[in-house]
């Protein structure tokens, strides 16, 4: 199952060529995000920031055709626009939970005060809430993006979308999935900004995303819930 899915973006020409779509979007779009920060405060930044939405959706929707198991879908299409928005749907629903306790936690932390509402807890014991929190949303939210891509954002956001979870494929697909993306992630948040690394590591996390997708539609698809 690892090795298919490492496999997955340069198994033939299709998926090449879809991988190096993915890798574009993320160059356009991270692009036009640049140009928005460069731009701030002026309101004009709105302009690169609305334009860099449809790279962000046409990758989502190139990774949201892996993780349904169906493929590369064409990138200028509504199907595959449809299949972003879904994924952005379940992401705002799944890993909200997490992004406020984070985002409450570390406002905390930098203040260094309990609020008196919480008095007797201490800020060890919020920063561990906080990840506990973020994990358990993490966990899920993959589960429920794959039953988003194939049968639609409703059935995505049912309590019968997380029910593959409990499965042992299940968990160590995400497992797996969890170390290429956090990789590269914090590969991409290491990187100096225009250098050749940096568009080498941008190259690896578009490899990554498509990797773990199809790590996960593997996991989801040997579960008895699918």
């Amino acid at each position: 199952m690892f090795v298919e899915a490492l496999r997955y973006p340069f198994a033939d020409r299709t998926r090449l060529d879809g991988t190096a779509k993915c890798l574009a979007a993320l160059l356009l779009g991270g692009a036009l995000l640049r140009t928005a920060a460069g731009l701030w405060p002026d309101w004009a930044l709105l302009v690169p920031l609305l334009l860099a939405v449809g790279p962000l959706v046409a990758f989502l929707g190139l990774v949201g055709g892996v993780l349904a198991g169906e493929g590369f879908r064409p990138v200028a299409t509504a199907a595959t626009a449809r299949l972003g928005g879904r994924l952005l749907g379940v992401g705002a629903v799944y890993l909200s939970p997490a992004a406020v306790t984070v985002a409450a936690v570390s406002y905390i932390v930098a203040r260094g005060t309990v609020p008196s509402a919480l008095s007797g807890v201490t800020i060890a014991t919020l920063a561990t809430v906080a990840l506990l929190v973020t994990v358990v949303c993490a966990y899920l939210f993959p589960s429920a993006a794959a039953v988003s891509v194939r049968n639609g954002l409703r059935a995505g956001l049912d309590r019968d979308a997380i029910r593959g979870t409990a499965s042992s494929s299940y968990f160590l697909a995400w497992v797996g999935a969890t170390v290429l993306v956090v990789v590269a992630w914090t590969a991409l948040a290491a990187t100096a900004e225009r250098s050749v690394a940096a568009l080498l590591v941008l190259a690896w996390t578009a490899y990554a995303h498509v990797a773990a997708a199809a790590l996960l539609a593997e996991g989801v698809g040997r579960t008895k819930y699918w």
